[in-house]
């Protein structure tokens, strides 16, 4: 099987951070909630001033200064070096650092699942999961949005990955209390997509019996959760003053409101409105997630395939949450689209999960099946344009909501310039109110007011700034005059007009002006344009270009191009004031203050020639010099003044003309930038991908053509070394000439009576070392055959017939390696073990089950790592190199594990294979050299290696303490503690590693031996020497091997059994020449 594609950890999270970023810096705010709930208040607890709600009214309180304190918490801290240092810092730059940092958390937080998924599921299921997040337009307006539904959506990510993840045991206490966090410092309702992965505990602890531990680790996660809702309560009581438990105010007025309260008077849409928001935002991806749990029932029951590393049990848990959220939600008459923003990672899992099931069941090779018969360009041609279509659909809308909308947080810039906005100063909003973008995007001191427009709901009000004898922030809980909960309108949250100096407007094609909504833009003698930047007519546009991006060139149609309007920042004018563009205004004030600078300069420069006469007098001389010189230094100033202002004048007229005459020229460009602005960013992102992918693709090719190109035969003078790599490219092995030396019999081996060799690999503690533990083999070592084979070759038949590739499984560029594989197993064992193999002319024959194996014939009788499993007692595997220069698990027979499956394994590469078996110490200690040892390994230079483990049954092929062999919830977790010692039982493995000749292959060999504690506890040094080792383990090998569940019990048996050799006279200082390593 090809080992899908896998995305580095690092990648992933650039790619999400990048996107995230983007998104961050130019996507448009689309609810005022968001604005008015949490961008004002956090301003308020920032600046002293801002908006406010009637639900941050102390009469209701149902929203968190919790949530709101955090944010503003991090605004502050972000911004301290700017204080620190005095440079000035704009409250824009404030809004923007804080959009982007949620987008970096948003990044983690996917990062996090998708390597969960990728190692708990599968590679391919992780990348189809980034592909729908980072494409689809939902995650483009959610990942940087300052709300409670994304911060639940963040939590969702991390509660997902702690239930997904069983490394190292099941973390539901961790599960629950990302979701509780979400729950009570987010939004209430996300607690329900915490119930599928409580059932599934539940289920679990019925199914194998761990009942206590169950309820145990649900208590844990109940009480963190408790702990932090204490937290948030009594944080929002300090700032309301009075005893506020949000969450639960929250589901009072949304679940127990009616008649003129409630969430409904806000409007309600039709049970269809989450279809079209979703089909909108993922387009293809929606339907696939739709798809995901019919796919996952056909999957396990027709086709008897398996979805993922996973039980069909995990599987319908997974993907239930999103099925569960959305039939809530879709049953709320009250609905809006930041609702769903918690289920989008639980969206693309389950689309992810769909599209990898049609990708494998398409992607079949079986004959025996239709599509097998389909041509793999066709094939190609079938998955790559959906995927291309989606890809397309989905930037052309972020783009086309980006360059259609983003008017509101570009056009404040101009009251940035000097001198155009001084405190005290208004912004005025009409019927443009819902679209601001709130107070970060005004300058210090100038406040948002609203003017009466045709809206007749309730608006917001301003938070108390009343600073003396009120404490610390007495806004939040001075309850405001003029709140309710039932949206009516309070005329005391209205401005006259004639108090704003500066006003938001907007002039649409198709809007019709009213008393209340004048067009102010047209009222040249009272305002005037600061900028206008254009604003989609979605009425007047077509509905194509109402959803998707249209650009305006001459071949689109007419009625399918985008209609446009102006959105613009007016400023009152003066009856002194004449029409002038910002950029004199501001050049002239620049102007103004140099002259002033000029002035200054000239007179002190007049005074600095004649400091050294006047000081070079007496007191007397000094009076009459001064009387003398401040007549002429006043002519002399005078003089210098009106020069720099008649200099300054002309140079003002000057400047003014060519403003306008750049104003002229420069407007139908700027007009054409504001349009596309983002259209150019997606567009340099694009090309720079698609230069990234012709590198790429360059390079490999490069890279195969040179592998292709065989090196001269040229004698090499120089000896190698065992282990120094030839010199070839990554997954390219030039076959060795090197043959296997003549194995001699093995000396009176006898299938009765020739016993296990007595492997004891422990070593005396206090220290335990995590390495390789490799030594040289000699060949007459490579397989060990004793009395106990027709045992293990029983078992490991019954074991194919039952479970088939589950156990012995060869991928397809693999096969000549296990062929290669074959061929040595039966020269080797027609040498060595002569009484039991007898060499044949396809093959080798078995003397005593009188077995024949045909390795010759094509096709085989059977896999040819379940033919190679029944000739021997060890369990065997190979791994293969590819290009990337990894070592893959592309063959095996892995009948006798005992504590893993070569299901879960099967394709992986080598450093994974351990990272998903948490191995302790790989990553720090072993990875590095393991992987050059691999890469450098040579035929002629075998090795050995030795481990141990405890094991609390006496199964020897599945360890049934740690769980059902085909359930995912396995785990030391699962056995029982502190059984009987009866029940105790070493298991032992040695390893043998070596390099085939012809076809490169690296292979395993994996020689179980298996006895009872009790047993290998009579030898002599033994049970000290193990109670030694075991109390040698460190922290993360006790937890790899399972300690915590027999170590009380296993260690008072062997304490106990070593007195009784030493009362029995055992000589400990003779310990080294009886024992040597590994017996």
């Amino acid at each position: 099987m090809e080992k899908p594609p896998q995305l580095p950890v690092r990648l992933a999270l650039a790619v999400f951070a990048i996107a995230n970023v983007a998104a961050a810096l130019f996507a448009p705010i689309q609810d005022c909630d968001e604005v008015f709930n949490y961008w004002e208040p956090t301003h308020y607890l920032n600046h002293g001033y801002g908006l406010q709600t009637w639900e941050y009214s102390p009469e209701y309180a149902i929203r968190s200064w919790a949530y709101t304190a955090l944010h503003s918490l991090i605004i502050f801290i972000g911004t301290l070096p700017f204080k620190v240092t005095g440079v000035a810092r704009p409250k824009v730059v404030e809004f923007y650092f804080l959009r982007i940092t949620l987008a970096l958390v948003c990044a983690l937080c996917q990062t996090r699942m998708y390597s969960v998924i990728a190692r708990t599921m599968n590679p391919r299921v992780a990348i189809f999961f980034v592909l729908a997040l980072v494409f689809s337009p939902g995650m483009y307006h959610a990942a940087p949005a300052y709300l409670p539904s994304t911060f639940a959506m963040y939590t969702t990510m991390l509660g997902f990955s702690a239930f997904m993840d069983w490394s190292g045991g099941i973390k539901t206490a961790q599960g629950i209390m990302w979701f509780a966090l979400g729950t009570t410092l987010g939004w209430p309702f996300a607690g329900a997509l915490v119930l599928p992965f409580l059932v599934e505990e539940a289920i679990l602890a019925s199914i194998t019996g761990a009942v206590a531990d169950g309820c145990s680790r649900v208590i844990q996660g109940a009480v963190g959760s408790i702990l932090a809702l204490s937290v948030q309560t009594g944080i929002d009581s300090i700032f309301y003053r009075k005893l506020t438990c949000v969450p639960l105010n929250i589901v009072l007025y949304n679940v127990f409101s009616s008649g003129s309260r409630g969430p409904d008077i806000y409007g309600v849409e039709p049970w269809h409105f989450y279809v079209r928001n979703l089909v909108l935002n993922f387009n293809m991806w929606f339907f696939l997630a739709l798809l995901a749990f019919p796919l996952v029932i056909i999957q396990h029951f027709v086709l008897r395939k398996v979805v993922s590393n996973q039980t069909l049990l995990r599987s319908v848990v997974f993907v239930s949450p999103f099925y569960l959220w959305l039939t809530i939600f879709t049953a709320q008459p009250h609905k809006e689209e930041r609702f769903m923003y918690p289920i989008y990672p639980a969206l693309a899992l389950n689309a992810a999960m769909s599209l990898h099931i049609l990708l494998a069941n398409f992607g079949s090779t079986n004959p025996a099946h239709l599509v097998s018969r389909i041509p793999a360009s066709v094939k190609l041609a079938l998955v790559s344009i959906p995927l291309l279509l989606s890809f397309d659909l989905g930037m052309l809308r972020t783009i086309g909501t980006l360059t259609a909308y983003s008017a509101p947080l570009n056009i404040y810039q101009p009251l940035h310039s000097a001198g155009v906005a001084q405190p005290g100063d208004n912004v005025c909003l009409g019927k443009e109110w819902y679209r601001y973008p709130s107070s970060f995007s005004l300058p210090q001191g100038v406040h948002a007011k609203f003017i009466k427009s045709e809206f007749s709901g309730l608006l917001p009000g301003e938070f108390s700034e009343a600073n003396v004898g009120f404490g610390l922030f007495p806004g939040t809980w001075l309850v405001p005059s003029g709140m309710n909960d039932e949206n009516l309108e309070d005329v005391g949250k209205y401005t006259d007009v004639k108090h704003c100096k500066f006003l938001i407007d907007s002039r649409l094609p198709s809007a019709t002006t009213t008393v209340l909504e004048p067009d102010y833009l047209s009222d040249t003698e009272q305002w005037e344009k600061l900028k206008c930047v254009p604003f989609l007519d979605a009425s007047q546009t077509h509905l194509l270009g109402r959803l998707l991006y249209v650009p305006g060139l001459p071949f689109v149609p007419e009625r399918f191009r985008r209609k446009w309007g102006d959105y613009c920042l007016l400023r009152r004018r003066t009856p002194n004031t004449k029409p002038e563009c910002p950029i004199a205004l501001s050049m002239h004030l620049r102007v103004l203050g140099c002259s002033k600078w000029v002035c200054e300069l000239a007179q002190w420069g007049s005074l600095i020639p004649r400091y050294h006469e006047i000081n070079s007098v007496d007191d007397t001389g000094r009076t009459v010099t001064m009387s003398t010189l401040t007549p002429r230094l006043a002519k002399h100033v005078d003089t210098l003044r009106e020069a720099a202002r008649l200099h300054c004048t002309e140079f003002e007229r000057i400047l003014r003309q060519h403003c306008h005459t750049a104003k002229f020229h420069l407007d139908p460009v700027l007009k054409h930038v504001n349009v596309h602005p983002k259209a150019a960013l997606y567009a340099s992102l694009l090309l720079f991908t698609c230069t990234w992918l012709l590198v790429t693709v360059t390079r490999r090719l490069r890279t195969r053509a040179r592998s292709r190109i065989t090196p001269p035969n040229t004698p090499n003078l120089e000896k190698r070394s065992p282990f120094k790599a030839p010199d070839r490219p990554p997954g390219v092995w030039p076959p060795s000439t090197f043959t296997r030396p003549t194995a001699p019999p093995y000396p009176e081996w006898s299938i009765t009576a020739t016993k296990p060799l007595p492997y004891r690999p422990f070593r005396h503690g206090p220290k335990y070392n995590i390495t390789m533990g490799l030594r040289t083999m000699h060949w007459d070592e490579w397989i060990e055959l004793d009395n106990q084979f027709l045992d293990y070759h029983d078992l490991k038949a019954q074991r194919i017939i039952e479970r088939g590739e589950k156990c012995c499984r060869t991928a397809p560029e693999a096969f000549e390696a296990a062929i290669e594989l074959l061929e040595e197993l039966c020269a080797y064992l027609s040498e060595r073990y002569s009484s039991l193999y007898r060499k044949t002319g396809v093959g080798v024959e078995n003397l005593v089950t009188g077995e024949s194996f045909n390795i010759l014939e094509r096709p085989l009788q059977e896999d040819p790592m379940a033919m190679a499993g029944r000739l021997v007692q060890d369990d065997l595997a190979i791994m293969i190199e590819k290009k990337d220069g990894q070592y893959y698990l592309l063959a095996g027979s892995i009948l006798l594990a005992g504590f893993w499956r070569l299901e879960d394994k099967f394709g992986m590469p080598l450093s994974e294979i351990h990272t998903s078996g948490d191995v302790p110490g790989f990553k720090e200690k072993l990875e590095k050299g393991m992987l050059n040892f691999f890469r450098r390994i040579q035929p002629q230079s075998p090795v050995l290696r030795n481990n141990y483990f405890i094991q609390v049954d006496d199964k020897l092929a599945w360890s049934e303490s740690i769980g059902p062999e085909d359930s995912e919830g396995i785990g030391w977790f699962t056995a029982e503690k502190n059984k009987a010692i009866e029940n105790h039982w070493f298991r032992s493995e040695r390893q043998s590693l070596r390099r085939l000749p012809r076809s490169g292959g690296v292979v395993f060999t994996i020689r179980t031996y298996f006895h009872p504690v009790v047993d290998i506890a009579r030898e002599p040094y033994v049970p000290g020497r193990l109670a030694s080792a075991v109390r040698s383990w460190g922290d993360d090998v006790s937890k790899y091997k399972g300690k915590e569940r027999y170590g009380d019990v296993l260690l008072e048996y062997l304490d106990n059994m070593h007195e009784e050799q030493v009362k029995d006279g055992l000589d400990l200082s003779r310990e080294e020449e009886a024992h040597g390593y590994p017996y």
